[in-house]
């Protein structure tokens, strides 16, 4: 009963929660009144570095446009070969602008505890948004991050974790 098969796209979840990186350029989508929009920029990425912001609107991929597409389908052309270059055209509603990234695709890495740090309480806090290859060393160096201080508790927040490697959980 804990057995799955996994096939094409959920072996490609699988491949990312167990590498710990994946290509492209460093952000998630999702639709907002039917039209794909930037949820958010992961830090040190192309479409980070290159300033795409959350709630731009993506209306081109390259030369298709985005407006008929599926989350799936513009997730797909939006990866593609290491250090191939894809063009975003964005409307930037705050400055009610259209705007052309051309980005190159690269290696992300995922950050699975993306934050810590003690408040003026001296309660220690450590988020942990997913269990995959690097969870562990990245807890562990946020718990480092605590040595030296004299801590009155410490929160682990595992709020919209979405599971992830079993293994990676136990460590």
């Amino acid at each position: 009963p804990y057995t799955k098969l996994l096939m094409d796209v959920s072996k490609e979840s699988y491949d990312h929660l167990r590498k710990g990186k994946y290509g492209g350029i460093g952000i998630q989508i999702g639709k907002r009144r039917d039209t794909l929009t930037v949820l958010s920029t992961f830090e040190n990425s192309p479409a980070y570095s290159e300033g795409i912001q959350i709630g731009d609107n993506i209306l081109m991929i390259d030369s298709v446009n985005t407006k008929d597409l599926t989350l799936k389908e513009s997730s797909n052309l939006i990866k593609g070969a290491l250090d191939s270059l894809v063009t975003l055209t964005i409307y930037r509603s705050s400055t009610k602008e259209k705007i052309k990234f051309d980005l190159i695709r690269s290696n992300i890495p995922l950050k699975n505890v993306p934050y810590w740090g003690v408040n003026k309480d001296g309660i220690g806090y450590i988020r942990i948004t997913r269990f995959s290859k690097n969870s562990d060393k990245d807890f562990k160096e946020g718990l480092r991050y605590f040595k030296d201080i004299e801590l009155s508790g410490l929160i682990i927040d595992l709020r919209g974790n979405s599971g992830g490697l079993l293994n990676a959980a136990i460590n």
